[in-house]
């Protein structure tokens, strides 16, 4: 055989060996995975991911100590030399002795089965829950969880437990709200308004001392606390996804809510009603006072008009008698007289006097006989 073919077989056999030395030497962790490194099943090297320094510093106390305390006693010494490191990249190890197992390093939901609960007042509740976790200690995880079927199955048991004690000394009213908001705002009118019927509706809202938002808070701290210790799984939150009455309970609680609605609209009838006939009164009230002010008025007027009619007829008629008494016959002969009737006077009659030779009576304007000279 050729040199050269001989040269390149080796060549390539030893770019063949460096790979294969490399492969089982090294191996990449990914951004999105944590890894822990065992030789003959115990720990020798935990890569958790990217951290503050202070939380990185915190975890790796929390691996060495777990990694301590799962040690036989003579293996304790070499425990405490675990290797620890942060972040992803490339890693060493000794080949065909170490195994390399990953566990995520991103935020896992954890989807609970609805559970049937009953909470301080005796009402049951059909509560769902979910949450969301993260692998805190991958090396606790993985003695005491291995996998994420395991780890569902302790969160399944830690926070179903935590949730019924929870609800067990809270009344149902805490866990379907969060706040007294809408209750302060609908039920507690303003000082100038408040009235006996408006405050029937302040019995009605049920005001809360804890709320739904300080429940779910309460839990995922307890959860959290006892999960880290035990399973090095960190509980981020938990959440009520429902909470929903039983169907035997339902009828019930429909009734009290019919019964609170009645009592809310009869006290606003009953002060629309007020309010009805206060405005009416008011309104009469105004009307009256008003009619008789106009009447007074109208009656001032008229009494000062027919006063100034009696001065402008004194005034002219007392300077002429004649025409005086010629006026007033007419305006007697105008009222007893119909319209269109025919009237019979007597000559002895003052009237016919004034109405027979009219061209013989003096003129109206003419001076009295007794004032000429």
């Amino acid at each position: 055989m050729p040199k050269g073919n001989l040269a390149a077989i080796a060549a390539g056999a030893l770019v063949a060996a460096v790979v294969l030395v490399w492969s089982t030497c090294t191996f990449m962790v990914d951004e999105r995975y944590q890894a822990v490194v065992t030789r003959l099943g115990k720990p020798v090297h935990v890569i958790v991911g990217s951290v503050a320094s202070e939380e990185f510093q915190r975890v790796k106390q929390e691996i060495l100590d777990t990694a301590y305390g799962s040690a036989d006693d003579a293996e304790k010494s070499s425990a405490l030399k675990l290797r620890v490191d942060m972040g992803s990249g490339l890693y060493f190890k000794v080949p065909f002795l170490d195994t390399v197992t990953m566990y995520d390093d991103v935020v896992l939901a954890y989807d609970a089965e609805p559970e049937e609960i009953v909470t301080a007042d005796k009402q049951k509740l059909t509560v769902d829950t979910f949450a969301r976790w993260h692998i805190d200690n991958p090396l606790r995880y993985r003695i005491r969880v291995r996998s994420t079927e395991g780890a569902h199955r302790v969160l399944d048991d830690t926070i179903y437990s935590i949730v019924r004690e929870e609800l067990a000394k809270t009344d149902m009213i805490e866990v379907i709200r969060t706040s007294n908001e809408f209750t302060e705002n609908a039920s507690q009118p303003k000082k100038e308004e408040a009235t006996p019927e408006a405050q029937l509706i302040k019995p009605m809202r049920e005001t809360i001392r804890v709320g739904r938002e300080e429940i779910m808070k309460s839990v995922a701290a307890r959860a959290d606390k006892i999960a880290r210790e035990d399973y090095g799984i960190q509980v981020i939150d938990v959440r009520f996804k429902r909470a929903d009455l039983l169907k035997e309970n339902l009828e019930s609680v429909y009734g009290r809510m019919r019964a609170e609605r009645e009592a809310i609209s009869k006290a606003y009838r009953s002060e629309g009603q007020k309010q009805a006939e206060i405005i009416e009164g008011t309104t009469n009230r105004k009307v009256q006072v008003i009619s008789a002010e106009a009447e007074r008025d109208a009656k001032k007027l008229k009494g000062e008009g027919d006063a100034e009619a009696i001065r402008v007829f004194a005034g002219a008629f007392g300077s002429n008698a004649k025409l005086y008494e010629y006026m007033r016959s007419l305006d007697v002969i105008a009222k007893d007289t119909p319209e269109g009737a025919e009237m019979v006077i007597g000559l002895d009659s003052s009237i016919y006097s004034l109405l027979k030779k009219p061209q013989l009576q003096p003129p109206l304007d003419a001076p009295h006989p007794a004032a000429t000279p």
